[in-house]
């Protein structure tokens, strides 16, 4: 079958056959792939040449955010059928720790999962997978043109789910209680910034919006650009990274409860780490790859700015099946309060045979970039 993915050791992108993968357990499905979306780590891996191939191969396919249909199922599948549609999460636990035996592998304490299209499994840009039942999660045949977005969403909602448990540990900054975190109006009075316009920093703007946080975006393309005109739709405001240094961004919006930060850039990550507000929380959700790129700082003023000020810095990465449910239910609310914004927001739909232009970066006007695989 054909699959897009990376080579060891040989740089470059590349279009080949590689065996359709069989059901080995009585658990599993067999999945044929309709759509593959890619992000910032596809790009990150080819342009790094970051090759961690299956066990015995030297190819490894790409691709971890996708939707397919089920094809065949395991005798001791439950829950499944054939002609359901479904979307397989990325990691596959260690199956040494407690986090990875209750199936929450995103917080695996040895590092030794494996991950469809990233570490050491082939990914989703491919025409088949198999997957165990307990790591699919179903969506409908309408959701099926947005249900790409799924496994990104579900990385924003467990972000957003540990920030709203972190600050409970306060009152909100307001005079209302009712806006405490803890309420069911705790979005009251809000503020969030959001560092970065790309699909990751729209989705975090998206569930922001959604709840009814005033949110301002910082971005360093053309307030004309298709990333800026999506941002504006949902009601945030627009930042220009390129005319305002942090110090003057932050004091021109004022008390920041929540900065969510999805540039992957090291320097503009840190440099916003010292305009926190009190008691505020950064997510911290970009992976840097880059190792000419060298940042000073004071360390000392950091470091006294987030203790003095009680400050969290939180690492947030992947998700497990019970956010990817989160994250489908999150999506449909959504599109549908935004007019179909998902939809848009997908500017670019490519064949597998159209691999080169689909990873082709020169286009700023792109957002989100989709494989129709087997689409109908």
């Amino acid at each position: 079958m054909r699959a897009v993915g990376l080579k060891k050791n040989e740089k470059g992108l590349f279009l080949q056959d590689i065996a359709k993968p069989e059901m080995q357990k009585k658990d599993e499905v067999l999945i044929r792939i309709l759509s593959t979306a890619i992000d910032g780590s596809d790009f990150s891996l080819l342009k790094n040449n970051l090759v961690e191939p299956p066990e015995n191969e030297s190819f490894m396919a790409l691709g971890h955010e996708t939707v397919g249909v089920v094809e065949e199922v395991g005798t001791n599948v439950k829950k499944l059928k054939v002609g359901d549609f479904v979307v397989p999460t990325v990691r596959r636990g260690c199956g040494i720790c407690s986090a990875c035996a209750e199936n929450v592998s995103d917080y695996c304490y040895t590092g030794l999962y494996k991950e469809h299209g990233l570490h050491f499994l082939h990914g989703y840009l491919t025409e088949y997978t198999v997957s165990q039942e307990q790591y699919c999660v179903k969506v409908e045949q309408s959701d099926l043109p947005t249900a790409v977005w799924v496994e990104p969403a579900s990385i924003v909602v467990k972000a957003f789910d540990q920030m709203q448990r972190i600050q409970q540990r306060a009152p909100s900054a307001c005079i209302h209680s009712d806006h405490n975190w803890d309420q069911n109006n705790w979005a009251g009075c809000k503020r969030a910034l959001v560092l970065g316009a790309g699909p990751l920093g729209f989705l975090g703007t998206l569930w922001l919006r959604l709840q009814g946080i005033e949110t301002y975006v910082l971005e360093i393309v053309a307030e004309d650009t298709r990333k800026v005109k999506m941002i504006k739709k949902l009601g945030a405001h627009f930042v220009d990274g390129k005319s305002f240094g942090p110090k003057k961004i932050m004091e021109g919006i004022g008390h920041v409860d929540v900065i969510f930060e999805a540039t992957g850039a090291s320097d503009v990550a840190l440099s916003f780490i010292e305009m926190m507000s009190r008691n505020s929380v950064y997510l911290l959700m970009g992976v840097p790859r880059a190792k000419e790129n060298q940042v000073t700082f004071d360390a000392n003023a950091i470091l006294r700015h987030i203790v003095r000020q009680n400050q969290v810095i939180l690492g947030s990465v992947n998700s497990n099946p019970a956010h990817f449910q989160k994250a489908v239910s999150f999506l449909q609310e959504a599109n549908k309060k935004f007019n179909g914004i998902l939809d848009r927001a997908i500017t670019n739909r490519f064949s597998l045979e159209q691999y080169a232009e689909a990873f082709d970066t020169s286009d700023p006007e792109r957002l989100k970039v989709v494989f129709d695989v087997s689409m109908p």
